[in-house]
């Protein structure tokens, strides 16, 4: 039976190039995310291309949702070897210009949407002594910038729950780790946003997936719980 990698947060920049990286290496993919007409067309190509992909429309801020997600990919594909936590939410902007509503809702989808992913598959994960957790982080999880804490608060929140399960089921046999991703990635919007810049100012998502897949594959004597990814100009 095929490993059994979960995304959690599917868009069409890492999300989809996480997707296409694990289901060329054997995994079925199981694609989480809001947006139902995008995770069709996603699970279709990736299926397209000889991999196996179950594409599961999921509000990642409702528990009950999540857990009947995870319910049917155990049933469907079986449990999840392997868990990338890509949802991402919180408000940009001037602080006092930013409804405490939103940035509630985005530490919903961030931190407490990671909660529930990580409940759902840990307890497999112990059982097994093995498995990976991964969060697709930023580097507003390290530092809040002005005009930044609405979307800083969420990251902080994520960096630290993978930190302290790092603490806690590391030593169980299950790794997790937080990528720094440093930079501009290469989305189709933001490509448009910013058409003055050359390509190289930007992170690339299938190099990000590649950074990801070799993250996992870590042998544990040498297993990192934090990486920085950033463009070779990005100032830091």
């Amino acid at each position: 039976m095929a490993p059994v990698t979960v995304i959690a947060g599917v868009g069409p920049g890492n999300g989809a190039a996480y997707a296409h990286r694990f289901a060329r290496e054997g995994h079925a993919v199981a694609l989480l995310a809001r947006s139902e007409d995008y995770i069709t067309k996603l699970t279709a190509e990736v299926r397209d291309s000889g991999g196996t992909a179950l594409g599961l429309p999921v509000d990642l801020a409702n528990q009950r949702a999540v857990g009947e997600a995870f319910a049917r990919i155990r049933r469907e594909l079986g449990a999840p070897h392997v868990l990338i936590q890509n949802a991402a939410g919180g408000p940009r902007g001037p602080f006092l210009d930013v409804e405490p509503a939103a940035i509630e809702a985005g530490f919903a989808i961030s931190v407490m949407g990671m909660v529930y992913c990580c409940r759902e598959v840990l307890p497999h994960m112990v059982q097994q002594g093995s498995g990976a957790i991964i969060l697709s982080g930023a580097t507003a999880a390290l530092r809040g910038s002005a005009n930044f804490g609405g979307f800083a608060i969420s990251k902080f929140g994520q960096r630290a729950l993978a930190q302290s399960l790092a603490r806690e089921f590391g030593p169980q046999g299950i790794h997790v780790a937080h990528v720094n991703i440093d930079g501009v990635i290469a989305t189709p919007r933001n490509l448009e946003r910013l058409a003055d810049k050359p390509r190289d100012f930007f992170l690339e998502p299938d190099d990000i997936a590649d950074a990801v897949w070799h993250l996992v594959q870590q042998p544990r004597s040498a297993w990192s719980q934090e990486i920085d990814l950033r463009p070779f100009g990005e100032k830091f």
